[in-house]
């Protein structure tokens, strides 16, 4: 049930905000299962969220952008990997949870952000996201934040963001499937987990248009630091 509940929220808000799914699921679950188990089952998650988010603003994302941060993701992937792989489960989680809570409270301040003109700062965020999708299947904030950076409307926002976060999530995938992650009963909670999905993007997106953004954005952040406080309680007594 916690999965179901979760992936309906978490989809939900991915469907009305343009990201934010894995910010939500990866931690609830890392809390209730691990993070090894958590993370093929988000990046299953994530790869469905994305393909319907790509496929609804497909006319929306600048495919220059997102090529370079494709290009910065793939060199990062890899070390994503190994800390998943080599790094204790307590320390992910503290981790994970000051990473949350740093960046929930960084937004949440809402600085104005300097314009970062250089090639460089593009291909170190999808670098940045690249391990941060790695290890923990939360490539967004950097990217997010770099699209503040830029000034970018909402539906080039949407756009760009989801299409980069579906090529993540197919390179993401794919590097679970090599190293044999999908166990029966990971496919077995994505396939129970599906009808939420679909039910969850699908009426976010419809709604979106209705909620004061702002305030939505503001809820859900202060969500997000409450959860990484609890990961980062949980990675402490481990």
């Amino acid at each position: 049930m916690i999965i179901v509940v979760t992936i309906l929220f978490a989809s939900f808000v991915r469907g009305v905000s343009g990201f934010g799914a894995a910010l939500i699921a990866m931690p609830v679950l890392s809390g209730f299962t691990s993070v090894y188990e958590a993370a093929p089952l988000v990046a299953l998650i994530g790869l469905s969220n994305d393909t319907l988010l790509g496929a609804y603003y497909r006319r929306s994302f600048d495919w220059a952008v997102v090529s370079q941060l494709l290009v910065g993701s793939v060199l990062g992937i890899p070390l994503g990997f190994w800390v998943l792989r080599f790094a204790p489960e307590g320390g992910m989680l503290s981790a994970l949870g000051l990473a949350l809570v740093a960046y929930a409270l960084y937004a949440l301040l809402s600085p104005a952000m300097p314009a970062l003109k250089s090639r460089r700062w593009i291909y170190g965020t999808g670098f940045v996201s690249g391990i941060l999708n790695g290890s923990y299947n939360l490539p967004g904030p950097p990217v997010i934040l770099y699209g503040n950076s830029q000034g970018w409307s909402q539906e080039k926002f949407k756009g760009t963001l989801s299409s980069f976060l579906w090529g993540n999530a197919v390179l993401i995938v794919l590097g679970h499937g090599i190293q044999h992650r999908f166990s029966a009963l990971i496919l077995q909670q994505y396939l129970i987990a599906m009808p939420s999905l679909f039910v969850g993007t699908f009426v976010g997106i419809a709604l979106s248009k209705s909620f004061d953004p702002l305030m939505f954005r503001r809820v859900v952040l202060f969500i997000l630091v409450v959860i990484g406080l609890r990961l980062v309680a949980l990675g402490m007594q481990l």
